[in-house]
C-alpha cells in the first residue's frame, strides 16, 4: 500500500513537472526571464477570469470597468500565446505596459478611485513589471507605480466627476472581496511561476555543474599518468607538492585541477643513468591550464619513451638532449599560436655523481638549501617560455652535494595575497626572495613550505614545488687512488710515457669514475700524440667531472686533430650550450662546421662572434 502511494505521489509530481514545463516553456528553449514572463501572463489571465466570472454575481455592473477588464483579458491571452508558442518577447514588453496601464486606469475610474481594493490590484502588476524589466531597469517600474498613484490621486481631487463610485455598499464589499481573491491568486501564481523558474534554473545549473565536474575529473585522470614521481632511484630522491587553485567535488570526493605539473623519470644517455625532471606552469588556470599540462605531459612522455627505445637520442650528451627536448616541446606549443604557453624548468641529474643540468624557461629561480641557508642557484631565466620564441637553449649546471636540497617551484610561491590596502584592493607579495626565508624555516620540507605559504596569505595561483636530493652510494676516496698512481706519475715525470700508460689503463678499468685517472690518461695520450685516445680520455673525464669545461674543450680539439669532426662538434657544442659567450669555442665551431660542409651553421656562429666582439668594443 505504501509503495502504491509513493508511486502515485511520484507520478503526480512528474505530472505537475510536465504541466509546469508546458505552461512556462521548456528550459532548453526559454531562459528564466522568458519563463517568468509566461508565468506572469498566465497568472494574469487566471485572475482576470475570476474577475469576469464575478461580474455575473455582483450587484451592479460598471460598464467601463468591465470593458477595461475584457481588454486586459483578451490581450493577455494573445500575449501569452505569442510569448509561449511563438517565442516573441522583445516587442511584448511595451504593449504589456500599455494595456496594463489602460485597463488598470479604467478599473480605477469606474471603481471609486484609489481605494484599498484597487491598490491590491496594482501590486501584482508592479511585481510583473519589475520581473519583466529585470534587475537593471526594475526601478523604472517602481517610479512609474508611484507616479501613477500620485497622478490618479491628483486627478481625483481636481476632477472628481471623472470617477464613479459603486452602486451600493454591497457592491463595494463584493468588489473588495473579489479583488482581494484575484490579487492573492495572481500573486500566488506569479510567485509559483517565479519559484518554478528558479528551481528549474538551479536544477539546470546543478546538472551543468555535475557535468562540468565530471569533465574536470576525467581531465585529472588523463593528467595523472603523465605527472608525478615515476622513478625510484638509489641515489636521487624527488619529492613534490602541488596545490592547484581550482578544487572540485566529484562523487563526494575532493579533487584539484590546474596548470602546474611536477614530473620525474629515468633515461640512459651514452651508458650513464640520468633522472629527468620538470616543473612547469601552463598558461591559465582550471581547464585551460590543465590543457597545457596535458599537451606538455604527453610530449615529454613521448620524448622519454623515444629516448629509451631509440638509439639516436640515447647517444646524445645531456646538454644536447636538453636542447633537443626544449626544441621539440617548443614545436608543439608553437602550434597553438600564442594561445597556450608554459614556463618551465627541465633538467637532468646524473645518478652517479649528482651533477645537475637544467634549462630555465622564464620560471622562478631554483633554490639550493645548504647547511640551513637558502640561496638562488642563479637569478637569470635564460630561455623564453614554451610557445613564444624558439632559440638555442642555454644550459645551467651545478653540483648537488650530499645534504643539499634543490627546490624548484612555480610562481604560485610568490603570488600570495597578503592583505588589503585602504581602498580594499588586494595586496600581492612583490618580494621574490621571501620564499628563501620560508624554505629555511621549514628546512626544505615541501609540505611545511606549502602550508606555511597558505598561512601567510591567500594563494592567487596554482602552487607546485619539486625538491631534489643526492645520496651517493659511496664516497670516492681520491687520496687512496692518488697513492696507487704514484708510480705512473713518476714514470710520466721521467718521460716514460708508454710504461705509465700500461699502469693507467689498468687503473682506469679498476676505477672508471676517477677523474684523476682519466686526466693522467689524457696527458699520456697527448704526449704520444694519440689524438683519438686522448679525446676519449678527456671525454670520460668530462663524464665523471662534468664541470671541467677545459677538459671537454681539450676533447673537442683532440677529436678535431684525429679527423673525427662530428665527435669534435658534439664536445664543442656541450661547452657552447653552457657558455655561449666564449669566443674561442665559437671560432672552433666555425672551423668544425666548415670542415663538415655545414656552411649555414658556420655562418651563424660567425655572426655571433661579430656581435660579441662589437659589444665588447662598445664597453
Amino acid at each position: 500500500m505504501k509503495a502504491k502511494i509513493k508511486r502515485s505521489a511520484r507520478q503526480f509530481r512528474i505530472g505537475l513537472s510536465r504541466l509546469g514545463e508546458f505552461v512556462l516553456g521548456p528550459t532548453d528553449r526559454f531562459v528564466m526571464k522568458h519563463r517568468v514572463l509566461n508565468g506572469m501572463l498566465l497568472a494574469g489571465i487566471a485572475a482576470m477570469g475570476i474577475g469576469l466570472t464575478s461580474e455575473f454575481f455582483r450587484e451592479g455592473f460598471e460598464t467601463g470597468g468591465l470593458v477595461g477588464l475584457w481588454i486586459a483579458f483578451v490581450f493577455s491571452i494573445i500575449f501569452y500565446y505569442l510569448a509561449r508558442f511563438k517565442s516573441q518577447f522583445r516587442w511584448l514588453v511595451a504593449p504589456t505596459f500599455i494595456v496594463g496601464a489602460i485597463s488598470t486606469f479604467l478599473q480605477i475610474q469606474y471603481s471609486g478611485g484609489i481605494i484599498s481594493a484597487n491598490i491590491m490590484l496594482l501590486i501584482p502588476l508592479l511585481i510583473l513589471y519589475m520581473l519583466v524589466l529585470g534587475q537593471k531597469y526594475d526601478w523604472v517600474a517602481i517610479i512609474f507605480f508611484i507616479a501613477a498613484l500620485m497622478g490618479i490621486n491628483f486627478l481625483q481631487d481636481i476632477r472628481p466627476g471623472w470617477f464613479s463610485d459603486y452602486s451600493s455598499a454591497r457592491a463595494r464589499s463584493e468588489d473588495f472581496f473579489i479583488t482581494g481573491i484575484s490579487a492573492l491568486v495572481v500573486t500566488g501564481l506569479m510567485l509559483r511561476a517565479l519559484n518554478r523558474s528558479y528551481e528549474d534554473a538551479i536544477s539546470e545549473v546543478s546538472r551543468l555543474k555535475d557535468q562540468q565536474d565530471g569533465d574536470y575529473f576525467l581531465t585529472s585522470l588523463l593528467i595523472r599518468p603523465l605527472a608525478g614521481i615515476r622513478i625510484q632511484s638509489k641515489t636521487i630522491q624527488f619529492r613534490s607538492y602541488i596545490k592547484q587553485k581550482k578544487t572540485f567535488t566529484f562523487k563526494n570526493k575532493a579533487h584539484e585541477l590546474g596548470g602546474d605539473i611536477c614530473v620525474s623519470d629515468h633515461i640512459i644517455l651514452r651508458g650513464r643513468s640520468y633522472c629527468v625532471f620538470a616543473n612547469g606552469d601552463a598558461m591559465g588556470k582550471s581547464m585551460q591550464g590543465a590543457g597545457g599540462v596535458l599537451v606538455f605531459g604527453t610530449a615529454l612522455r613521448a620524448l622519454i619513451e623515444r629516448t629509451n627505445r631509440d638509439g639516436t637520442l640515447s647517444e646524445y650528451f645531456p646538454e644536447r638532449w636538453l636542447r633537443t627536448a626544449l626544441n621539440d616541446l617548443n614545436n608543439v606549443f608553437e602550434g597553438f599560436e600564442g594561445s597556450m604557453s608554459m614556463s618551465l624548468v627541465l633538467g637532468l641529474v646524473d645518478e652517479e655523481n649528482g651533477f645537475l643540468y637544467y634549462i630555465n624557461a622564464e620560471h622562478p629561480f631554483l633554490i639550493r638549501l645548504r647547511a640551513g641557508r637558502a640561496r638562488f642557484l642563479s637569478e637569470e631565466a635564460t630561455n623564453f617560455k614554451l610557445g613564444f620564441r624558439k632559440e638555442k637553449a642555454r644550459i645551467e649546471t651545478c653540483w648537488i652535494q650530499p645534504g643539499d636540497i634543490i627546490i624548484i617551484g612555480s610562481d604560485g610561491r610568490d603570488d600570495i595575497a597578503i592583505g588589503y590596502d585602504a581602498s580594499d584592493i588586494r595586496i600581492i607579495n612583490q618580494d621574490h626572495t621571501a620564499i628563501l626565508d620560508q624554505v629555511e624555516e621549514c628546512d626544505g620540507n615541501l609540505e611545511q613550505i606549502g602550508k606555511g605559504l597558505q598561512e601567510k596569505g591567500e594563494l592567487t595561483d596554482d602552487l607546485s614545488l619539486l625538491s631534489i636530493e643526492f645520496h651517493p652510494n659511496s664516497v670516492k676516496d681520491e687520496k687512496a687512488i692518488l697513492q696507487k698512481l704514484a708510480e705512473p706519475l713518476q714514470l710520466l715525470e721521467k718521460n716514460e710515457t708508454f710504461a705509465a700508460l700500461t699502469y693507467l689503463k689498468k687503473e682506469a678499468e679498476l676505477n672508471p669514475n676517477s677523474p684523476t685517472v682519466w686526466n693522467l690518461l689524457y696527458r699520456a695520450y697527448s704526449e704520444l700524440e694519440m689524438h683519438a685516445e686522448a679525446a676519449r680520455a678527456a671525454e670520460n673525464f668530462g663524464n665523471v667531472q662534468p664541470s671541467g669545461l677545459q677538459m671537454i674543450l681539450n676533447s673537442a680539439i683532440q677529436y678535431s686533430k684525429a679527423g673525427l669532426i662530428e665527435e669534435a662538434i658534439d664536445m664543442a657544442e656541450r661547452i657552447y650550450s653552457r657558455k655561449p659567450e666564449v669566443i674561442p669555442v665559437l671560432k672552433l665551431l666555425v672551423r668544425l662546421y666548415r670542415k663538415s660542409n655545414h656552411m649555414q651553421r658556420a655562418e651563424g656562429y660567425q655572426q655571433e662572434i661579430s656581435l660579441l666582439q662589437n659589444s665588447t668594443a662598445k664597453e
